[in-house]
């Protein structure tokens, strides 16, 4: 199989066309980005003859859609204010893709083209990396095996063992935090103020105990109808640092987190968009500890259960990459594996955790040294 992996020269995509080169039933991976020299750096790394490169402009339709020949699935680890571009260009193209997720809002746009998609004969899945994409096929997983769901907690925790500043594209990092998360309670909506929710949460070691803080999440936006059975509370919480709240804060008090345009001389621009500019890359090479703790409460054969997984990573000591780049660039690799090989033959635009099979996507993880703990606890009357 062929896959072309868009924004492959990034801290998650370059994982990811490292993972695919080394699956025995990949035959190539097309690095598509818009700069050759970090391309090139990625295919030294990876050191496989697999991996082929392609100037790539991702704001360019045509430029994608001509990437996007002869290849059999498109994993897209762009940034992800253009997954719905992307998308559009594979629907174009009559090619199916996963990506990593659209941070709530964009997976809502997303969605509302389910049956155009499904006109083109396409599939789309949402969310494929760690948060969301593994965590949220982990939730169905578990409410697969209840009679009824009561809640849905997502956790999301990291330990930095070095100085960083961040590890993911820095723009996701405001609109995360400048946005507000997103919970589903009672059978609603409701949004938040930034930094809500503060709670310490409990991993196992040796991540341990974190500082967490409610997340938009894109998997709030599609579990309570993926899951269904009377959920009544899904939410996520991400750990955050002491230098997170106080920064964020000077940033929009400054008005350098607005989107709206100002005139510089003869020029327009958005304090956000300049700011982003000048924001440094993520940092892939950090040494961390990483993991995710997933809790779905509900009845199952007439006693209340808790189903809680877990997943604790250290840094990648082969790839030289972060424990949060790998735990998100694998499952990716994977899950366009599935889609190119044809285990997903739905259409449309849906979310990882309604097509993707947990147990063949779990067997891959362990292959690839990501463990899964389950813990359940049973509450019953005598």
């Amino acid at each position: 199989m062929k896959i072309l992996v868009l924004g492959g020269a990034g801290a998650m995509g370059m994982v990811t066309a490292r993972d695919l080169a080394e699956s025995p039933e990949v035959s190539e991976v097309v690095v598509g980005d818009a700069s050759l020299e970090k391309m090139e750096e990625v295919k030294r790394w990876a050191k496989s003859e697999k991996i082929l490169t392609k100037l790539v402009d991702a704001s360019s339709r045509s430029d994608m859609t001509k990437a996007m020949e002869n290849v059999d699935a498109v994993a897209n680890a762009t940034p992800y204010h253009l997954n719905l571009h992307v998308m559009k260009a594979a629907m174009q193209a009559g090619k199916s893709l996963v990506d990593l997720g659209g941070v709530y809002y964009m997976t809502r746009r997303q969605l509302k083209l389910h049956q155009a998609a499904k006109r083109r004969k396409t599939t789309i899945v949402l969310g494929c990396g760690l948060a969301p994409g593994t965590t949220d096929i982990l939730a169905k997983c578990g409410a697969d095996r209840m009679s009824r769901v009561d809640e849905i907690h997502i956790r999301y925790g990291d330990r930095n063992l070095e100085p960083v500043k961040y590890k993911w594209a820095f723009r996701t990092v405001l609109e995360e935090y400048t946005r507000g998360p997103v919970v589903y309670q009672n059978g609603g909506f409701k949004r938040l103020l930034p930094f809500s929710g503060k709670q310490i949460v409990d991993f196992p070691e040796p991540l341990g105990e974190r500082p967490c803080c409610f997340a938009l999440y894109s998997g709030v936006a599609t579990l309570p109808h993926t899951v269904g059975k009377g959920v009544k509370v899904v939410d996520c919480a991400m750990s955050y640092t002491d230098e997170d709240e106080p920064r964020i804060r000077v940033l929009t008090e400054m008005g350098l987190t607005s989107t709206k345009p100002i005139r510089i001389g003869e020029a327009a621009v958005s304090p956000r968009e300049f700011l982003l500019r000048c924001a440094p890359p993520p940092d892939v090479k950090v040494k961390d500890v990483a993991g995710v703790l997933v809790e779905v409460k509900g009845e199952e054969q007439r006693e209340q259960v808790s189903r809680t997984y877990t997943i604790v990573h250290g840094y990648q000591e082969e790839y030289g990459v972060s424990a949060l780049a790998y735990l998100t660039g694998v499952p990716l690799s994977i899950s366009s594996q599935m889609l190119a090989r044809g285990d997903i033959k739905e259409r449309g635009v849906l979310p990882s955790e309604q097509v993707v099979e947990p147990q063949p996507f779990v067997a891959q993880l362990a292959r690839r040294g990501i463990k899964i703990t389950e813990t359940m606890k049973k509450t019953r009357v005598l």
